[in-house]
Order: structure tokens, then C-alpha cells, then sequence
């Protein structure tokens, strides 16, 4: 009886585990780019391509001119700042993607590329 109760178990939790894991490798590989962290949470598993890495640096800068206090600090407001990248988005869009690849596996130059969107679009 213990016996099988232990054969029993272990195969509920074999199966459980199995299940889980398979969810978890296809789930990441479409994974879709919304904020600043699934460009590197995509970047575990597969290559992120330009318009992901704007989209999240679109998300960062966006989270950053919402925080009032961190633009006051600055001599900012809120809806200067929202102005501010308004304005320049497309512009910095056009320059980012005018020399860049089809895909990025390579987190240093996938961060760069976040980086200087993200400087380009809250350069005042």
C-alpha cells in the first residue's frame, strides 16, 4: 500500500513538473516586449529585434518622466518631460533604427541601444 501510493505520487509530481516546465520554455519564447524588463526577459530565451528594444525604452523613459519627484529634481515637471519625449520620439526612433540589425542576442549592445534612445528622447 505505501508502495503504491509513493508510485502514485511520484508520478502526479513528475507529471506536474514536466507540465510546468513545458509552459515555461514555450511561454518565453513569445514572449512579447511591453516594459523595459521583458526586452531582458526575452533576451534569456530568443533575440529581440529594434522595435522591441524601443518599445521597452519607450516604457522606461515614459515611467521616468512620471515620477514628479525625480523631474522636480531635475527643474522639470511631468508634463514637460511628457512634452519633451513626445517631441522627440520619432526623431530618435528614426536615428536608432537607421543602422540597426534585424535581430540583437548580445545583452551589452541591446543595452546600449536602450541607452541611447533613452538619452536621445530626454535630451532637452
Amino acid at each position: 500500500m505505501k508502495t503504491v501510493f509513493t508510485v502514485i505520487l511520484s508520478i502526479i509530481l513528475i507529471g506536474y513538473y514536466l507540465t510546468a516546465k513545458a509552459s515555461h520554455f514555450s511561454s518565453k519564447k513569445n514572449t512579447e516586449v511591453n516594459t523595459y524588463s521583458d526586452i531582458y526577459f526575452k533576451l534569456e530565451t530568443s533575440s529581440v529585434n529594434i522595435n522591441e528594444i524601443i518599445a521597452g525604452a519607450t516604457d522606461f523613459a515614459l515611467t521616468m518622466c512620471a515620477d514628479k519627484a525625480y523631474q522636480e529634481a531635475l527643474g522639470n515637471t511631468v508634463a514637460s518631460c511628457n512634452s519633451q519625449f513626445e517631441e522627440s520620439k520619432n526623431v530618435c526612433s528614426k536615428h536608432i533604427m537607421k543602422n540597426a540589425k534585424q535581430h540583437y542576442t548580445d545583452k551589452a549592445t541591446v543595452t546600449l541601444l536602450t541607452e541611447r534612445f533613452i538619452n536621445c528622447v530626454s535630451a532637452a
